[in-house]
């Protein structure tokens, strides 16, 4: 069988296409003004997404920020006294309930959501999971901390709907978070929070100034708190099985639930804690709750 050959025609018609290939390149190659508009374009574009990141960004607020609006008319504060009560007063002074105050030490990231007080993001800066994902111990409303009274004009309130006036402070390396529900500037409800350096532990107190004419006294004070925990743990069996919820009640005893979904109603509790394999969330008191439900 004879054995086929490149003949010079055929090397020469690949060179002519090549030739012609790298020339069609050439001639549609984007012109300096089209490189400088396709730049320019990009960076547009970088700033619109840097814009868009920004305004989702949670906004830092302090005290400040909040003040009566000189032009609120006697009418609209009627109508807020009609709807909130005694509790209009906060209202009148909140401009956004859904912003929050972010305050960072060396060691924790956190977020204090105006509306209710409490913490509604805290996470660990130096630390990630066996993902290498950040560490979040509350995060997207996996967490709730609520006081449900009674008002002296008929009405049940719940702290987690009514926007509390936030104000950053140091006393010495220490920073103070409080977060005041206000009747008046010299009547309030307070969460108060102290950040201790190089210390993941967060002392929180509640306190009231003036409300006893305010709040019911003879209506039962309920505090709720929960947390449904994140998974830090590889194994998530290993996990579950260190997962329980502590307390201290009468005294000095002291047990937990386990696992169980059972509820029980326990007497003088002096604190509880979420318990996870790795981080423990717990609630103390300097006074004993009179009545507990633990579940």
């Amino acid at each position: 069988m004879e054995e086929k050959k490149l003949d010079m025609n055929s090397i020469i018609g690949f060179i002519l296409i090549f030739g012609i290939l790298m020339y069609m390149l050439w001639q549609n190659q984007p012109t300096p003004e089209e490189l400088e508009a396709q730049e320019k374009a990009k960076q547009e574009q970088v700033e619109a997404e840097k814009k868009v990141e920004e305004q989702k960004e949670t906004i830092v607020t302090t005290a400040d920020d909040f003040a009566i609006d000189a032009g609120t008319d006697s009418l609209g504060l009627s109508k807020l006294q009609s709807k909130h009560g005694d509790f209009a007063y906060a209202f009148s002074i909140l401009k956004d309930t859904d912003k929050e105050t972010i305050v960072e030490t060396d060691l924790l990231a956190l977020k204090f959501s105006n509306k209710g007080g409490y913490l509604s993001e805290v996470r660990l800066k130096k630390f990630v999971d066996y993902d290498s994902v950040p560490i979040y111990l509350i995060k997207d409303n996996n967490a709730s901390f609520n006081i449900n009274f009674g008002t002296t004009d008929s009405r049940i309130r719940n702290t987690k709907d009514l926007p509390f006036q936030p104000n950053v402070t140091k006393n010495g390396d220490n920073t103070i978070v409080s977060m005041k529900l206000k009747v008046s500037e010299s009547k309030f409800l307070e969460y108060r929070y102290e950040l201790k350096k190089d210390d993941y532990m967060i002392d929180f107190a509640v306190r009231s100034q003036g409300l006893s004419n305010v709040i019911n006294s003879s209506n039962a004070i309920n505090l709720d708190w929960d947390l449904k925990g994140y998974r830090h743990a590889k194994s998530i069996s290993y996990e579950n099985r260190y997962t329980d919820i502590h307390y201290e009640y009468e005294g000095g005893k002291d047990d937990y639930t386990g696992i169980s979904d059972s509820e029980e109603d326990i007497e003088d509790v002096t604190w509880i804690g979420y318990k996870q394999h790795f981080f423990t969330s717990v609630l103390l008191t300097d006074k004993a709750f009179k009545t507990a439900r633990i579940s």
